[in-house]
């Protein structure tokens, strides 16, 4: 348990160091540190770009892995429209997201 510990403080460390980098050049996080980007329109269509793929498909809960950790998203009659290798379409009437 110790090493998984001391990995994971020195990940924060180098994370924390990303973002002051970022930050003081004044760069576009999402691009530079790999966080996701959501796009929603009213909460019929979602659109979320840098993902790492599909935990869970159902037409009322999307989970998706991030590197981040995960994003929840619940609603009803959801369907993947679009598929990319970086982004995902979803549309139906989205009613809550969860970042896990």
């Amino acid at each position: 348990m110790g090493k998984n510990r001391s990995r994971r403080t020195l990940m924060d460390r180098a994370r924390r160091w990303e973002r002051a980098i970022t930050d003081y050049l004044e760069l576009p996080a999402d691009a530079v540190l790999d966080l996701p980007r959501l796009t929603m329109v009213g909460n019929t269509r979602l659109v979320i770009e840098n993902h790492r793929g599909i935990r869970e498909y159902r037409t009322d809960l999307v989970r998706l892995q991030l590197t981040i950790g995960e994003m929840e998203i619940k609603g009803t009659g959801m369907l993947l429209r679009e598929i990319k290798p970086d982004a995902i379409a979803l549309e139906g009437t989205i009613q809550t997201l969860k970042f896990c």
